[in-house]
């Protein structure tokens, strides 16, 4: 089938498929080199392994990484619309790799706790995935790659790795469920805007904030606190509670913005 007819047929832009198709294999293949690492690395651990090779933690990485997949289509499909086409850069493979280890962290949403040297593996997943945050923009920059693509990848696993790291905390009972509501944020923004458009109603544009990334990255330390083993449970709860209030009061300041209730 030729690229032209495959684009009138589907709707989608040339060289969509083949696109999606790399970003996607190198996230399922990222993922599947962390779960085999951590496998291996706990051979000797007594139900280390029973753990990663549990069915509903499989399930629920799996789970996850047929979520990102989807959402690298429609990203690569908007991008090529707005900005053309454009490459996958190195920044945007260390992205993907952020992707990965957020969807392995999603595992231990639906296992107990674990013991031994596997307690540390989900603070060392939701560090590696925040972290490497800062590497893939730096990278972008110095290397000049900055592209569409990469950026609206980077946004959503952003979004995707706060979201899955209060989850793991809430299931280890070392945040409050109200804390839901820091990884719940964007999603719930994004809809309020979809649905304010839906109705015919007007959408403004976000205004700048001094406090919309420091924030940010309090949730973000918040949650890793949380999910460190040596942490007491009833600090990083206490910990959770201080950061919930201003981030909540933040997204319903922009929310009022964007809404034009405040002129």
């Amino acid at each position: 089938m030729s690229e032209t007819t495959l684009e009138d047929e589907s709707g989608t832009q040339p060289h969509l498929l083949p696109l999606w198709g790399r970003v996607t294999l190198g996230l399922w293949l990222s993922a599947a080199a962390l779960v085999l690492s951590l496998a291996f690395g706990l051979a000797l651990e007594d139900g280390g392994t029973a753990v990663i090779s549990s069915v509903w933690f499989l399930a629920l990485v799996g789970f996850v990484l047929v979520l990102e997949s989807g959402i690298f289509v429609r990203i690569v499909s908007e991008t090529r619309r707005s900005a053309g086409s454009e490459p996958v850069t190195l920044a945007t493979w260390v992205t993907v790799t952020r992707g990965a280890a957020s969807a392995v962290l999603a595992g231990f949403i639906v296992v107990p706790r674990p013991d031994g040297v596997l307690v540390w593996a989900p603070a060392i997943l939701f560090a590696a995935g925040a972290a490497l945050d800062a590497v893939d923009g730096l990278l972008a920059r110095r290397t000049e790659t900055t592209t569409a693509l990469g950026a609206r990848v980077d946004v959503e696993t952003d979004a995707l790795i706060v979201l899955i790291g209060t989850l793991v905390a809430i299931a280890a009972d070392t945040v409050p469920l109200a804390f839901l509501a820091v990884g719940l944020a964007r999603y719930l923004f994004i809809f309020g805007c979809w649905w304010r458009r839906r109705r015919g109603r007007p959408v403004l544009e976000l205004p700048e904030s001094r406090l919309r990334r420091p924030l940010g990255a309090l949730a973000m330390g918040t949650i890793w606190l949380a999910l460190l083993p040596p942490v007491d449970p009833a600090l990083s709860r206490t910990v959770a509670f201080l950061v919930l209030v201003p981030f909540v009061l933040n997204f319903t300041r922009d929310w009022i913005a964007v809404a034009g209730y405040r002129r």
